[in-house]
């Protein structure tokens, strides 16, 4: 209900800012009839657009809040519906103000003029740039953080509207206004349904290429190994820079923690036989996920590496790649028994585990470069135990090259972040 009632209010709201930016001087150009209340109040008529828009931005912000006092994080879709209404009238009232300071320049094409419509456009600009990153982070705020992104796009919207006004009741005179040609505007309430069809087909391609974060952590290619590699204790103090990260055991026996950039992780090393592995689920960590399972599972799916006959000096080692992927931003850590997983706003890109003479990296992938990768090196092969067809796995023997490591990396953190 939620999903459809917001996919309302956002073609509702196209259409509606749309109307916004288009100057309504002469109705019967478009073969309307001629309505003087509408002429006469345009710009009231805009503003009380303005006031829904701010009241469907304050609906979805509530439920917005409310799913992060729930699971944690906000979905993508709900943030959108919150934050995509006032944006989209601001930019629509600083076009509309651009339209006429346009109309205004080919009548009398003075500097003053000039500056005024560079000026406009500029403003445009930073809006369209800076409202895209805005986006982004409205999504990732706490409640507060989320709250104050909102309060200051209601502040650009009351300036835009302060933009449209002093350009239509101050800049010309009634006279011109009624003058202009603006036939070809009417193509915005095109151009306004267009970007949400965009919009939509976005909305799902994300959705098709980012499963849930329970279900990827839930089947990643867990290796059981050998109980035997010993777990130092947990810090007692307050981490310092170049101390040890060690795991914690929690009450159903599994080792894990979230380590800090501050400290270090220092794997412990352990031969073991690729030959010889027992896969099994793992408990999805209530903190990376809205869900739980904690039944245990015997996965059907059969695994086989042929085991090389000799093990080759790995570069980078492995405690050099967990570094490397430690150093780039937003990235999280956590550690569970065998193996360490790497996260971008909660969403898992990369894990590692360590078997002393060699180690496996999970690495989420375009489909066409992991096809490419499987065919070039025999090592990498598709990870079948994930519902998600972007994940894929590679073991180093030390026959992987350095840059293709790093490249296997930098693209799974991009891919994440895409």
């Amino acid at each position: 209900m939620k999903k459809v009632f917001g996919n309302i209010v956002l073609f509702l709201s196209m259409l509606l800012v749309s109307l916004v930016a288009m100057p309504w001087n002469n109705l019967t150009q478009w073969w309307l009839p001629d309505i003087p209340f509408l002429s006469n109040n345009e710009l009231y008529i805009k503003a009380g657009i303005g006031g829904l828009m701010l009241i469907f931005g304050i609906i979805f912000l509530i439920v917005a809040n409310r799913e992060y006092r729930e699971y944690g994080h906000t979905t993508p879709a709900t943030s959108g519906y919150s934050f995509i209404p006032l944006f989209m009238y601001t930019f629509a009232s600083l076009g509309y103000a651009a339209i006429i300071s346009l109309f205004v320049y080919s009548a009398n094409p003075g500097p003053n003029n000039l500056y005024f419509v560079i000026g406009l456009g500029a403003v445009m600009l930073n809006v369209l740039i800076f409202g895209h990153m805005l986006s982004a982070a409205f999504r990732k705020q706490k409640n507060f953080g989320r709250v104050m992104i909102f309060i200051f796009l209601v502040e650009l919207m009351l300036i835009s509207m302060g933009a449209a006004y002093f350009v239509r009741e101050i800049l010309i005179a009634d006279s011109f206004y009624q003058s202009m040609y603006t036939f070809l505007y009417i193509a915005l309430l095109g151009v306004g349904i267009v970007f949400y069809i965009i919009h939509v087909i976005i909305l799902k391609s994300k959705r098709k290429h980012h499963s849930e974060e329970a279900a990827l952590e839930a089947e990643i290619d867990d290796i059981r190994g050998k109980k035997s590699s010993v777990i130092p204790e947990a810090p007692s103090k307050k981490a310092k820079k170049g101390d040890i990260a060690k795991q914690t055991v929690t009450d159903n026996g599994k080792k894990t923690m979230i380590v800090s950039r501050e400290q270090t992780v220092v794997s412990g090393e352990q031969n073991l036989d690729p030959t010889n592995m027992l896969y099994e689920d793992v408990d999805v960590d209530p903190e990376f996920s809205k869900t739980s399972n904690q039944e245990k599972q015997v996965s059907s799916i059969e695994y086989y590496i042929e085991k090389p006959k000799m093990f080759k000096p790995l570069d980078p080692t492995f405690d050099k790649l967990v570094e490397y992927v430690r150093e780039m931003p937003q990235v999280v850590t956590k550690i569970s028994d065998e193996k360490i997983t790497f996260y971008v706003d909660r969403k898992p890109f990369i894990v590692l585990m360590n078997y002393g003479n060699y180690y496996r990296i999970a690495f989420k992938s375009e489909l066409e470069k992991g096809i490419r990768l499987i065919i070039k090196y025999p090592t990498i092969s598709k990870n079948k135990s994930t519902r998600d067809d972007l994940w894929f796995k590679a073991n180093n023997y030390g026959d992987l090259p350095k840059d293709v490591i790093y490249q296997i990396v930098k693209s799974a953190y991009d891919n994440v972040n895409a």
